[in-house]
C-alpha cells in the first residue's frame, strides 16, 4: 500500500488527521487543569477583598462548572463526534464565556483573566491549523467589550477601562495572526516533509523490489565485516538457509570463503566463487560511509553464460534463416537440373557424379528445412498424447527410418497423458531415433524407448547399446553445428532442445554405458 493511500487510511475527517485530535485532547488537558485550578482559588479566596461583594461563590459556581464541561469535552474527542471543527469552535466559545463571567466577579482579575483569552485564541489556532482564528479573536473582543459596557452601566467601571480593554483586544487580534501565520508555516512545512515521505517510501519500495527480482544477490556489509542486509537471491545463490540477522550476524561465520574474498576484492580483478548453487563473481562496490560499508554483487556467471548463449544462438537463428532463404531457390534449381542429368545419360560414371550432386543437395535440403523449422519453434498448436497416440508415432518413424520391429522395444505404461506440439515432438523423437539406431549394434533389442510417470511429470528415454557419448564431447551436444559424423549437419539434437524447451519440456543427455536420452514433459491436466 502507497504511503499516501496510508495516509488517507488513518484520516477520520476530511482534511483532519489523528494528530489534530491528539492536539485537541492537550488542549482540553489545560483546560481542566486551569478549571480545577480556578475552582481551587475560588474556594481558597472567596471571602478576601479580591472579588467584589457576594461574587466569590459566583466566582466558584462558574469555575466548577468549567471544570465539568471540560470533563464533558473528554467524552466527546474521544467519540470523535461532533466534528473536529464543532468541538473546537465549542470549545473556544466555552472559553470566552467562562472567563467573561469571571471578569465580571473581580475588577482586579479582570486584566489577568482577559489575558487567558489570549491564550485560548492562541491554542484554537494552533490546533485547528489556523481555521477560524480571527472569528475566535472577534468573538472574544466583542464578549470583553459587552462585559466592560454592562460594568460601566452598573457604575463598577470606569470609562477610562476602555482603553485597557481596547489593548487587551488587539493583543487578541495580534496573538489570532501571529497564531494563523505560524500554523500556515507549519501546514506548510507538514505538507512538505509529507510529501518527501511519500517520495521516500515509494523509493524504498522501489528499491526493495529491484533487489528482490535484481538476478544478480546483492549484500551490504560493514567494515567489521557484520551483514547490513542480504537479498533472498545472494542467500540463494550463496546455498544458505539460515537467513542472517541484520546488524548482528557476522559474514565469516554465515560464508568463510566470500569474507575472505570481500577483504581482498577489487573492482579492477574481480574474484569467483563456486557455491554448490552457482558459480559467482563477486564484485566489491564502496558505499562511502564513516563505518566502510560496501556492497558485494554476487554475479551468477552460469547465468550470464546462459544468456549470451541466448543472445547469440538468436543472432545465429536469424542469420541462418536469411541465408537458409536465400539457399533454398537455387538449392531447388540444383536439385531439378541433377534429375534432368540422371535422366539423360547413361553412363556409368556421371550417374555416379549426379549421384553425388543429388546426394549434396539432399543434405543442403535437409539443414535449410531444420533452420526454417528452429527459426518457427515458438508457433505451437499442441494437442492432447496419449500411449496409443505415442506409440503410433513411434511406429511411424520406425518404418520412416526403415528399423525392424525386432530392434525397438518399446516399454510405455497404459495410461498416458501429456500436451505437446505435434510437429514438435516428431521433430524430437525422430531425431533421438535416427542417432540411436546410427550409433547401436543393430540386432534385436538394441533400441529402447521407456516411457515413465512420476507425478505429473512423463519422461522418455531413447536407449542404445552404442558406445555412447564420450566425455570430451558430452558438453558441445547441443552446441548447434556440433557434431562427429561427416554426414551429419550438427542441428539435430540443438534443434530437438530448443523445440523441447518451446513446449516447456527439458531434453537431457543421461551420461552412463550407452547411448541415453531423456525427455521430460509435464503431463496433462
Amino acid at each position: 500500500m502507497s504511503a499516501v493511500a496510508a495516509s488517507a487510511r488513518h484520516r477520520v475527517s476530511p482534511d483532519y488527521f489523528p494528530s489534530h485530535w491528539r492536539s485537541l485532547d492537550y488542549f482540553n488537558l489545560y483546560r481542566l487543569t486551569l478549571a480545577l485550578a480556578l475552582a481551587f482559588a475560588g474556594v481558597l479566596f472567596a471571602d478576601s477583598e479580591l472579588f467584589s461583594p457576594g461574587a466569590g461563590g459566583r466566582f466558584v459556581s462558574v469555575a466548577y462548572a468549567y471544570l465539568v464541561l471540560a470533563a464533558l469535552f473528554v467524552l466527546g474527542i474521544r467519540a470523535r463526534w461532533p466534528g473536529f471543527q464543532t468541538q473546537l469552535t465549542a470549545h473556544i466559545l466555552t472559553d470566552i464565556l467562562v472567563v467573561t463571567l469571571l471578569m465580571a466577579t473581580s475588577h482586579r482579575l479582570a486584566g489577568g483573566m482577559g489575558l487567558l483569552l489570549a491564550i485560548s485564541i492562541a491554542s484554537g489556532g494552533l490546533v485547528g491549523s489556523g481555521r477560524l482564528t480571527l472569528l475566535y479573536a472577534a468573538m472574544a473582543s466583542i464578549a470583553v467589550l459587552l462585559q466592560h459596557t454592562f460594568g460601566v452601566l452598573d457604575n463598577r467601571l470606569g470609562m477610562d477601562g476602555f482603553f485597557q480593554v481596547g489593548l487587551l483586544c488587539a493583543g487578541f487580534f495580534a496573538t489570532a495572526w501571529l497564531a494563523h501565520t505560524l500554523t500556515q508555516r507549519a501546514l506548510h512545512s507538514e505538507r512538505l516533509a509529507q510529501r518527501q515521505a511519500e517520495r521516500l517510501a515509494l523509493l524504498d519500495r522501489i528499491n526493495a523490489v529491484a533487489i528482490e527480482h535484481s538476478a544478480d544477490g546483492l549484500m551490504a556489509i560493514r567494515g567489521d565485516g557484520v551483514i547490513h542486509h542480504a537479498s533472498p537471491r545472494a542467500l540463494a545463490l550463496l546455498g544458505l538457509t539460515t537467513v542472517p540477522l541484520p546488524g548482528v550476524t557476522r559474514l565469516q561465520d554465515c560464508c568463510p570463503e566470500l569474507a575472505r574474498l570481500a577483504l581482498h576484492a577489487s573492482a579492477a580483478s574481480p574474484p569467483t566463487l563456486v557455491t554448490p548453487a552457482a558459480h559467482l563473481r563477486v564484485r566489491h562496490i564502496p558505499l562511502a560511509m564513516e563505518d566502510d560499508s560496501r556492497l558485494l554483487v554476487l554475479e551468477d556467471l552460469r547465468e550470464a553464460e546462459r544468456t549470451a548463449q541466448r543472445l547469440k544462438l538468436a543472432a545465429l537463428g536469424r542469420l541462418t534463416a536469411n541465408i537458409a532463404h536465400e539457399i533454398r531457390n537455387p538449392l531447388s534449381a540444383i536439385s531439378h537440373a541433377a534429375q534432368l542429368l540422371r535422366e539423360d545419360t547413361a553412363d556409368n560414371g556421371q550417374a555416379r557424379l549426379v549421384g553425388i550432386v543429388e546426394k549434396n543437395a539432399e543434405r543442403l535440403d535437409r539443414l535449410v528445412e531444420e533452420i526454417l523449422t528452429l527459426n518457427r519453434r515458438d508457433r505451437l498448436k499442441p494437442v492432447s498424447f496419449d500411449a496409443e497416440t505415442l506409440t503410433a508415432l513411434i511406429g511411424e518413424l520406425r518404418q520412416t527410418e526403415e528399423i525392424p520391429s525386432a530392434a525397438v522395444i518399446v516399454d510405455m505404461p497404459q495410461t498416458l497423458d501429456f500436451r505437446f506440439d505435434p510437429d514438435h515432438l516428431r521433430q524430437i523423437l525422430w531425431n533421438l531415433m535416427r542417432n540411436a539406431w546410427r550409433f547401436c549394434r543393430r540386432q534385436a533389442g538394441s533400441l529402447q524407448i521407456r516411457v515413465q510417470t512420476a507425478g505429473r511429470m512423463v519422461q522418455i528415454e531413447f536407449i542404445d547399446d552404442g558406445p555412447g557419448v564420450s566425455p570430451e564431447h558430452q558438453s558441445g551436444l547441443f552446441e548447434p553445428f556440433f557434431t562427429t559424423d561427416a554426414q551429419g549437419t550438427g542441428l539435430g539434437l540443438f534443434l530437438a532442445r530448443e523445440l523441447a524447451e518451446a513446449n516447456r519440456a527439458q531434453l537431457d543427455h543421461v551420461p552412463g554405458t550407452g547411448g541415453r536420452f531423456s525427455l521430460s514433459v509435464a503431463g496433462g491436466d
